[in-house]
C-alpha cells in the first residue's frame, strides 16, 4: 500500500483516463491559449523494472491535464517484462499519451537526454522507474517552477525528498533502507532526510522538473557519468546562477537496496563515479563527499604505519573505538525507531559497509576511471 492515497479528484481524473472520456491525444500538443497550462513531458529512463513501472506510471496518471501532458518510458532494451507491463498500462490509460522509446547505450544519463530530444513539452519532469511519486508531484513542481518558490524567486529546478522504503520484506531490507535515510549513513543530503518541514534551496535533488530550453543551454546530462549524472547537471545550473528547489509539500518513493551485498556494490560504484566527477569539477566538492575517504584512508594508513612504527595500532584503536560507538547509538536510535531491536546489529554493519565501499571507491576512481556500464 502506498503512503499516499490520491484525493477523489485524482481518482477522478484516473478514472476518466482509464474511460477515455478525455478526447483522444493528438500527434502534437496543441498552441497554448491564455492561462493554459505549459505542455508537460515526463521522462522516466528504466531497464529491467518490471517490480515497479506500472506502479510508477499510475501514481503519475492523473496528475497533470491529459491534453497537455506525455509520459515517455525510454527503455534500455529489459530482458524481464518491464515493457509488457507499459503496455498493459496503455491500454488501461487510452487517453494518456504514453510512448515507449528504445535506450541501445543502457544507461540512465543517456536515456534521460534521448528522453528529452523525443520531449514536445517545454516543461521536462525527469522521473524514475524505481521511485514511485506522490500524488501532488508533478503539478506541484511545475507550479513552483513556473511561478517562483514563495511568489516571486526565480527557480531553475524543482524536486521533492525520498521517503526510503526497504527494497524487499525482509529484516535485511528494513536496515538497509533505514541507515541510508540516516545523517551517519549519507551526509547532509537533505533530499534523503525524513520528515523535513522546510522547502529550500539546496545544492541537488533526486528528480528533478525543469525546462528544456535550461537542458539544451549546459548541454545535457553527462553521458560519460554513469552515476551521479543528476549532481553534475544540478551543479552546472548553479554555476550559471540557477537555483535548485527541494519541495517538502510531497515526495517520492525511493526502494532501497534489498540485501547488504547489493548495497555495498550500488555505493562501490557510486564512490567511483563521484570520484569522475571531482575530476570534471573539483570546486563541486563538499565536505560530506570526504567524511568516507577520510576515514578509509585514516584507518587504512595508519594500520599500515603500525607495522613501522607500533604506537599507531593504538592510535587506530583510538580512532575506531570511538566511529564503532556512534554506530551503535545510531543503529539504536533506528532500530528503536523501527519498532525492531533485532535490526540493531545490521544497521551497526551497514553503516560502515557504506564508508568503506563508498570511501575506498572514491580513492580508486580518482586513480582510474571505473568500468562502463549499464545501471
Amino acid at each position: 500500500m502506498l503512503e499516499d492515497q490520491p484525493t477523489t479528484n485524482l481518482q477522478s481524473a484516473r478514472a476518466a483516463a482509464r474511460a477515455g472520456i478525455v478526447a483522444s491525444p493528438s500527434a502534437h500538443p496543441a498552441p497554448l491559449a491564455p492561462g493554459e497550462p505549459p505542455f508537460v513531458s515526463i521522462v522516466i529512463p528504466c531497464y529491467n523494472e518490471e517490480r515497479f513501472i506500472h506502479k510508477v506510471l499510475e501514481n503519475l496518471a492523473g496528475q497533470y491535464q491529459p491534453a497537455r501532458s506525455e509520459i515517455i518510458v525510454v527503455d534500455g532494451r529489459s530482458t524481464d517484462q518491464t515493457r509488457e507491463r507499459v503496455a498493459e498500462f496503455k491500454r488501461a490509460y487510452p487517453s494518456l499519451r504514453v510512448r515507449l522509446v528504445d535506450n541501445p547505450a543502457r544507461n540512465i544519463p543517456a536515456g534521460v537526454n534521448l528522453g528529452i530530444k523525443e520531449a514536445q513539452g517545454e516543461i521536462i519532469v525527469r522521473m524514475d522507474a524505481h521511485s514511485i511519486p506522490s500524488a501532488n508531484y508533478v503539478r506541484r513542481c511545475v507550479e513552483q517552477l513556473t511561478c517562483g518558490a514563495e511568489g516571486d524567486e526565480e527557480v531553475s529546478v524543482v524536486g521533492m525528498p525520498w521517503r526510503i522504503q526497504p527494497g524487499a520484506e525482509t529484516r535485511a531490507a528494513r536496515a538497509v533502507a533505514l541507515a541510508v535515510a540516516h545523517p551517519f549513513g549519507i551526509g547532509d543530503a537533505k533530499y534523503r532526510m525524513p520528515d523535513r518541514a522546510a522547502t529550500e534551496f539546496v545544492d541537488t535533488v533526486p528528480f528533478g522538473v525543469f525546462r528544456k530550453s535550461l537542458w539544451q543551454a549546459v548541454g545535457g546530462f553527462n553521458e560519460a557519468l554513469l552515476a551521479n549524472e543528476d549532481y553534475d547537471f544540478h551543479y552546472r545550473i548553479r554555476q550559471r546562477g540557477g537555483r535548485i528547489l527541494l519541495d517538502t509539500s510531497g515526495h517520492s518513493l525511493y526502494f532501497a537496496r534489498p540485501t547488504i551485498a547489493e548495497l555495498a556494490r550500488q555505493y562501490f560504484r557510486y564512490g567511483s563515479w563521484k570520484a569522475q566527477m571531482v575530476k570534471l569539477h573539483p570546486r563541486s566538492l563538499r565536505w560530506r563527499h570526504l567524511v568516507a575517504p577520510a576515514f578509509v584512508a585514516g584507518v587504512a594508513s595508519t594500520a599500515l604505519l603500525g607495522f613501522l612504527w607500533r604506537p599507531a595500532w593504538w592510535l587506530l584503536l583510538l580512532g575506531v573505538l570511538p566511529y564503532a560507538l556512534l554506530s551503535l547509538v545510531c543503529a539504536f536510535q533506528l532500530a528503536r525507531r523501527g519498532r525492531d531491536m533485532s535490526l540493531l546489529p545490521l544497521i551497526a554493519v551497514i553503516f560502515p559497509v557504506l564508508h568503506v565501499a563508498w570511501g575506498s571507491s572514491f580513492w580508486l576512481g580518482l586513480v582510474r576511471a571505473p568500468r562502463g556500464a549499464a545501471r
